[in-house]
């Protein structure tokens, strides 16, 4: 079962990771930068939660949505071309707001959960 809703979870983290690189913006970084926000949300949640539905909703739905390796890709586009503010400010915003992201995911689970 745990195999089951990983790929689950992964397969729905894919295509929803797969709709947000299609978004129709002039710049493709937004795309990587709401599907690793989004994760870091949905893994915050996540915590604590009975079951399976962490190996769902974290390791599957949160891994397959967040793509840390494109954000590398485009980090790195961005250093060759040395575009050195355009690289830090889009690093260290992706990092600030995953980490509040993903803090109130787990703000939500505990409210949302207490009860």
């Amino acid at each position: 079962m745990s195999l089951i809703a990983v790929a689950a979870g992964g397969f729905a983290g894919g295509v929803a990771r797969w709709a947000l690189s299609h978004l129709n913006t002039p710049d493709r970084k937004v795309g990587t930068w709401a599907a690793n926000v989004v994760g870091s949300a949905v893994l915050g949640f996540t915590i604590g939660l009975p079951g399976l539905a962490p190996l769902l909703f974290g390791t599957g739905f949160a891994g397959g949505l967040s793509t840390w390796s494109t954000l590398a890709k485009e980090l790195g586009e961005d250093l060759r071309a040395r575009r050195w503010r355009t690289a830090t400010t889009y690093a260290a915003l992706t990092a600030a707001t995953g980490i509040v992201a993903a803090y109130y995911g787990t703000m939500f689970a505990a409210r949302a959960f207490a009860e």
